[in-house]
């Protein structure tokens, strides 16, 4: 627990001290969608989650289905950790649960990152605490980012 409130209080400064040297300040959705040191998850593990993805969800899924309106309209008012679940319990759909929680964690940060939501220095953590702590849906990338 103080691990997450020490992320949530960095989180909270660094969009704070981002809006303080703007001459105007960004909406909370250009703030959350900035790179950062305290993103959502590493380039290094959403490039690995994309090559997955590629390899193993490409034969039934498109990229599509994981961004944009539609997918935040489903998960409106759900967490990573809801969605990483249903994956991990479903997919892939011939041997669902099959994949290791650090690929299954990088294909979510893939998932994040077409939405996205913030990069930085360290991964996604395939955790119930570390997810649950990211909401998804419509304009939610700006909440999980300010804590």
């Amino acid at each position: 627990m103080p691990q997450r409130m020490l992320i949530v209080a960095a989180a909270a400064l660094a969009v704070l001290l981002g809006c303080a040297t703007a001459v105007e300040a960004p909406t909370p959705t250009a703030v959350a969608r900035q790179p950062s040191a305290l993103g959502f998850y590493s380039l290094e593990q959403a490039a690995r989650g994309r090559r997955k993805f590629r390899q193993v969800c490409s034969e039934c899924h498109f990229v599509s289905e994981f961004r944009g309106p539609d997918f935040e309209s489903e998960w409106q008012r759900q967490t990573v950790w809801d969605l990483f679940r249903q994956v991990v319990r479903t997919m892939p759909e011939d041997n669902p649960g099959s994949l290791t929680q650090q690929t299954y964690a990088a294909v979510i940060a893939y998932i994040l990152q077409l939405n996205e939501y913030a990069s930085g220095d360290a991964e996604l953590v395939p955790s119930q605490e570390a997810m649950d702590a990211i909401p998804l849906g419509p304009g939610t990338a700006s909440v999980a980012m300010a804590g």
